[in-house]
């Protein structure tokens, strides 16, 4: 049965707003949302979350904005961050999250190119819209999105100020919203290249909702919300998943790794989204602090570990849930049921480590313009190297595949963007006409229907004698080592033609001082750490796949808010002027 079928027959929402109409009748006393400040902390149920709704979506209707009118929310996570995208989502209006990391042309030319009649900008964005150069279209509407009241310069609301203009109107008031509708408008990070805006319809986003709902088990879980929820993978998978499941989102204070800790405490967390870094620096923090405890607690630990492996070859892999208790609770991790990594590829090494732990991690894949999530890895039969079978609706395709089965993903199905915003050609060139999109991703699906992605096309290295490398595999390795803080390997052309694999190496000075206890490493004394790492994972791999040359730089590449290197960025050409070091 066809998702939507499915979903009608349930009676399952196929809209945003109906979807928080139902959870605040399905639930209306439980919290919604957390926000956790300075001060106090602040909880709004699923009832309160719906009448805050209702009453700004009245006051957008109010200031004359009508449905197709485009919204822009620039700010941190928070539930007035929630509350906007709810609103305009209720009065037909298309949402256009903007990444506050941008800079400030950045956030001016995407809230140009949108041509957005609204802005809900946080304080400390106000700034990106009061100096708009000259020609730059101002919205007409800016809206400070602080709960608290301030004087924000002229000509710019609070929210408060937006929500009195409601004159209590209910929803009958409002516009009608069907499943067809665009919901929002998101800009992709331009790991590429300049970003496109990738167009989705309410059913887009609550088809992948469903999906992955029926996939998972998710019941009344506390998620703690720390990605940034412009993102697609947040906002659905980390915001308006858990909204329909009837779930309580407590907004982290920050992304560093202490703040994360103490929220996840204080909410006692139970799952939370993050991407391959944070979850890899979580992993490295924890067998730092094994390795700083006492002879006696190592002893134990090494003990109990090797009880875990032994457990697991004689195929039972749960054993460490029992056995790491303690830790768990030590760490602060005792609540979680289970991580969900997105947004990259997530080496293999780190779900398999916090397993053994006792904690469940969950791989998915997906691109902004799906929604995004395609493929999620079950929790009970999971594989490590690969980002599970598609989601229920969804259907996935090789194309051209060669020899061993690889080649470019394609995936169809209901959550699949409509296009890119006014851009024919951009669309053709992912979207077929039967549906397909086309993803840029190489991989391959394998017997049981999981599906495996090896790399990016536009970054496969191939070498004079025709082999494929695939650079995020040797970056995974490469970032194993706890003296690398990360890596970018690239194909550098050769005179025989093809290309040769070489790599570009960010030290992880921190760490080096710790285990070196060298706080100021010469030039070549640095190299030579280096060198030992990347001869340690020459030997792991193929001939062929063998780093020739590396460069070692000091400071961190170009990324995205997700963390996804942005390799368009990092000028090669400036970097093999100097003298290439191996």
């Amino acid at each position: 049965m066809e998702l939507l079928e499915e979903a009608k027959k349930k009676g399952l929402p196929l809209t945003i707003p109906e979807m928080l109409k139902r959870s605040a009748a399905l639930y209306p006393e439980r919290p919604a949302l957390t926000a956790r400040e300075k001060d106090r902390d602040r909880t709004i149920t699923y009832r309160e979350l719906l009448e805050d709704v209702l009453a700004l979506a009245g006051g957008l209707l109010s200031l004359g904005l009508k449905k197709g009118d485009r919204i822009a929310i620039l700010g941190n996570n928070s539930p007035e961050w929630a509350k906007t995208y709810l609103a305009a989502a209720f009065t037909g209006c298309i949402n256009v999250p903007i990444d506050s990391l941008l800079s400030e042309n950045e956030k001016q030319q995407l809230i140009a190119k949108a041509k957005v009649k609204a802005a809900f900008v946080a304080p400390r964005y106000l700034e990106v819209l009061e100096e708009l150069p000259k020609g730059f279209p101002l919205p007409r509407h800016i809206v400070c999105m602080d709960w608290q009241e301030g004087n924000w310069g002229k000509g710019i609301m609070s929210m408060e100020e937006v929500m009195a203009l409601s004159k209590n109107s209910t929803d009958r008031d409002l516009p009608s919203v069907v499943k067809d509708d665009i919901a929002a408008i998101i800009f992709t990070s331009g790991t590429t290249g300049v970003p496109k805006g990738v167009v989705l319809t309410h059913w887009n986003i609550m088809s992948d909702c469903i999906a992955c709902e029926m996939a998972v088990d998710i019941c009344r879980e506390r998620f703690l919300s720390v990605l940034p929820m412009h993102h697609t993978f947040e906002c659905t998978a980390g915001f308006l998943l858990p909204l329909y499941c009837g779930c309580h989102v407590t907004y982290a204070r920050s992304l560093r790794s202490r703040y994360i800790m103490e929220d996840l405490r204080f909410c006692r967390g139970t799952v939370m989204l993050g991407v391959p870094l944070l979850f890899q620096k979580m992993m490295e923090g924890i067998q730092r602090a094994i390795e700083k405890a006492p002879v006696h607690r190592r002893l134990v630990f090494k003990t109990l570990w090797n009880l875990v492996l032994a457990a697991e070859r004689a195929g039972n892999p749960g054993l460490g849930k029992a056995l790491f208790r303690s830790l768990r609770k030590k760490a602060g991790l005792d609540t979680i049921r289970y991580f969900v990594s997105g947004g990259a590829a997530l080496p293999p090494y780190v779900p398999l480590f916090f397993r053994r732990l006792g904690i469940d991690m969950i791989q998915g894949y997906g691109l902004t313009e799906s929604s995004p999530v395609l493929t999620l890895n079950p929790l009970d039969r999971p594989k490590n190297e690969s980002v599970g079978p598609p989601l229920p609706g969804v259907k996935v395709k090789v194309s051209e595949p060669d020899s061993q089965g690889v080649g470019e993903l394609a995936f169809k199905g209901p959550m699949i963007m409509k296009g890119y915003l006014n851009d024919e050609k951009a669309t053709r060139q992912v979207l077929d006409e039967e549906g397909w999109l086309y993803t840029g991703d190489l991989g391959f699906v394998d017997k049981d229907g999981y599906v495996h992605i090896c790399g990016r096309a536009k970054n496969l290295i191939v070498t004079s004698a025709g082999k494929n490398v695939y650079p995020e595999e040797i970056e995974a390795l490469l970032n194993k080592s706890p003296i690398i803080l990360e890596s970018m390997v690239y194909g550098k052309q050769v005179s025989s033609g093809g290309e040769e694999v070489c790599a570009v190496i960010v030290p992880d000075f921190e760490i080096i001082a710790q285990l070196k206890g060298q706080e100021d490493l010469s030039e070549e004394g640095l190299f030579g750490l280096m060198d030992q790492e990347v001869r340690k994972v020459n030997r792991q791999l193929g001939s062929y796949k063998r780093i020739k040359s590396f460069h070692v730089i000091n400071e961190e590449l170009p990324k995205t808010s997700t963390k996804k290197i942005k390799r368009h960025l990092f000028n090669l050409q400036i970097l093999e002027k100097k003298p290439t070091k191996r």
